[in-house]
């Protein structure tokens, strides 16, 4: 068997702005951290937790409590719930992601699995928004760790437990940030990207397959197979 793993935000549904100005509103809301940098590529970890951990180092000088840490992720998914209600659209699908997922799950080749950095209870909020069903599918976030990588590996391990494998034959990455480009190479897994034509931020980096959305499930199934580790 082989595995595909997702990552979420900007691979199976579109990023908003929102959800960064959420995410930061929370911080403010909760301990009063302003002029927080919304530069995601600046912090070591780009994952909920691990710019959670930098954001209190800054301010405080030290890592938040498990307390703390919970009354952020409530406070973040209630503001997301919030902006919902005021714009119904604000979470979609990338064009065809449902319907890949559900082609995934009865697939004989192929199992599937979703690794995000996101938080979980955020992070399963907006699929619900998008309305993409992932009953069924092994889930890892930034709840399972705090490194990219760690959180790749727990989908990978959560799948081998959910699908009965010992070992997958293949494993490809599909996501949309050049940080998910690096957590494939550092697995040493292929990695298929997930970007707009215009962007070319993928393309740049080096990243030789690359699909705009997931409506064409022949191409993407054919890109899947010749998926490779980035270089």
């Amino acid at each position: 068997m082989q595995l595909v793993i997702f990552d979420i935000d900007g691979t199976l549904i579109n990023s908003n702005s929102i959800d960064s100005d959420c995410f930061l509103s929370a911080f403010k809301l909760e301990f009063g951290f302003t002029n927080i940098s919304s530069n995601w590529a600046k912090y070591t970890n780009i994952t909920d937790s691990g710019i959670a951990q930098e954001i209190f180092i800054e301010k405080l000088g030290r890592l938040p409590t498990q307390v703390e840490l919970e009354n952020i992720k409530k406070c973040f998914v209630n503001l997301l719930q919030e902006s919902f209600h005021e714009n119904p659209n604000l979470f979609s699908e990338i064009l065809g992601s449902g319907q890949i997922l559900a082609e995934l799950r009865v697939n004989q080749d192929w199992c599937v699995a979703i690794a995000t950095g996101g938080w979980y209870d955020s992070a399963i909020l907006k699929l619900e928004k998008a309305n993409l069903n992932i009953q069924g599918i092994p889930l890892a976030s930034s709840d399972d760790g705090i490194a990219r990588d760690d959180i790749v590996n727990c989908a990978i391990s959560k799948s081998k437990a959910i699908y009965q494998v010992r070992e997958f034959q293949k494993i490809v990455f599909v996501g949309d940030g050049v940080w998910d480009v690096a957590t494939a190479y550092n697995l040493n897994i292929d990695f298929l990207g997930r970007e707009n034509k215009l962007d070319n931020i993928l393309l740049h980096a080096g990243v030789e397959n690359i699909v705009e959305d997931f409506s064409d499930s022949t191409k993407f199934f054919q890109l899947l197979k010749i998926a490779k580790i980035p270089r």
